[in-house]
C-alpha cells in the first residue's frame, strides 16, 4: 500500500482523508485466539503521518486564526512530531521553529537534518532550561516570546492537539469495519489516548507506554476530558513494554518487529508501533486478553525514525 499525499490541511479535509485509511486484518498467527486488526495512519501521508497529522491539524487552524505567521515547538532530537512540523509548515506556507532538548552535537540526527532541509529553524537549549518548557515564562527565558508564531507544546499535547485526536476517534467510530472490544495505541504523553477515547466514546482504549513514564502518562490522560466536559472512564495503561525507555530497542524487540514485519508485510517504526504489537502479542499469551477479542491496533506513523534505530 502507497500512503496518500494531503494537499490541503483543514480539519474536514483531513477528516475526509482520514476515512479513506484502510484497516489491514491481521491473520499470521502471532495473536491467537483473538481478531486483530490494524489502522494505518500511516499511511495518511508520507510526512505528516499519524497522530501527528491530527494533533496539528487545529493547531494550524488556530495558528492562522489568530493572523499568526509561524510554529514554535519543541522536542528531542528524533522527535516525529518536531519532523511532522516541519514537513507541515514546508508544503503549507509557514514557518516552523523547534526547542531541541540538549546542546547542539557535532552532527543532527536525521530528523533535524530532515527539519532542516524543510526550512525549520532549530534552537538548542540545556535539558536543564527544557525542564521549564511548559512554564509560563519559558518562550521568553529563551528569546523567542517576540514573534508572530503559536505555540505547540511537545508532542503536540495542548488543546488543539486533543481536539484532533478526538476527530481520529470520530472517524474510526464511523468506519471501523466490524465493531471492536478495544483499541489499542502507544502513548507518550496520554494526549491520544485521552482524545481517542473522547471521540470513541464506550470502545474502551488500552494505552501501551512507550517509556518509563507510565505514572504520569495516566496523570496526563486525566486531565485531557476535563477541557472538553467528557465523562470517561479509561481503562488502565498496560505497562512493562518499554524496553528500556524511549527509542530502545532490546533483542527481543527487534526478533518480535522482523517476524511482524515478515508474516504481516506491514512496516512497523521501533519507537511505537513495535511496542504496541509486542505488548498485544505478550498480553495474549499471557490470557490477559479475553479469547475470541476483536482489537483494534492504531500505527501511528513515524517511519522515518528507522534511521535512528539501534540495539
Amino acid at each position: 500500500m502507497s500512503p496518500r499525499y494531503l494537499t490541503r490541511f483543514a480539519p474536514e479535509y483531513v477528516r475526509n482523508a482520514a476515512c479513506d485509511v484502510p484497516y489491514q486484518r491481521l491473520e499470521s498467527g502471532l495473536f491467537p485466539g483473538i481478531e486483530v486488526w490494524m489502522r494505518r495512519d500511516d499511511l495518511i501521508d508520507p510526512l505528516i503521518s499519524g497522530n501527528k497529522a491530527f494533533k496539528l491539524v487545529y493547531n494550524i487552524q488556530r495558528m492562522r486564526e489568530q493572523g499568526l505567521d509561524g510554529i514554535v515547538t519543541c522536542g528531542g532530537a528524533w522527535s516525529n512530531h518536531i519532523h511532522a512540523t516541519a514537513a507541515a509548515g514546508r508544503r503549507f506556507g509557514f514557518k516552523t521553529s523547534a526547542i531541541i532538548r540538549g546542546e547542539r552535537g557535532e552532527k543532527l540526527s536525521a530528523m533535524l537534518q530532515d527539519a532542516v532541509r524543510l526550512g525549520m529553524e532549530l534552537h538548542f537549549v540545556s535539558r536543564q532550561q527544557y525542564r521549564e518548557r511548559n512554564s509560563h515564562g519559558f518562550l521568553r527565558a529563551i528569546g523567542l516570546c517576540d514573534r508572530k508564531t503559536w505555540f505547540v507544546p511537545e508532542g503536540g499535547a495542548n488543546h488543539e492537539g486533543f481536539e484532533g485526536v478526538v476527530l481520529l476517534g470520530e472517524v474510526i467510530r464511523e468506519t471501523a469495519p466490524v465493531e471492536f472490544d478495544q483499541v489499542w495505541l502507544a502513548c507518550g504523553t496520554g494526549l491520544s489516548l485521552a482524545g481517542l477515547q473522547a471521540g470513541l466514546g464506550r470502545t474502551p482504549v488500552i494505552g501501551i507506554p512507550i517509556l518509563k513514564a507510565g505514572g504520569s502518562i495516566f496523570d496526563q490522560v486525566g486531565r485531557w476530558p476535563d477541557e472538553s466536559n467528557s465523562q470517561i472512564r479509561f481503562k488502565p495503561l498496560r505497562d512493562g513494554y518499554h524496553f528500556g525507555g524511549y527509542a530502545k530497542m532490546k533483542p527481543a524487540l527487534r526478533q518480535f518487529m522482523e517476524e511482524f514485519e515478515a508474516r504481516e508485510e506491514i512496516p512497523l517504526d521501533p519507537v511505537y508501533t513495535a511496542k504496541l504489537a509486542y505488548a498485544l502479542h505478550s498480553e495474549r499469551l499471557l490470557g490477559k486478553v479475553p479469547a475470541g477479542s476483536k482489537i483494534l491496533l492504531l500505527h501511528s506513523g513515524g517511519m522515518q525514525g528507522r534511521r535512528g534505530l539501534t540495539g
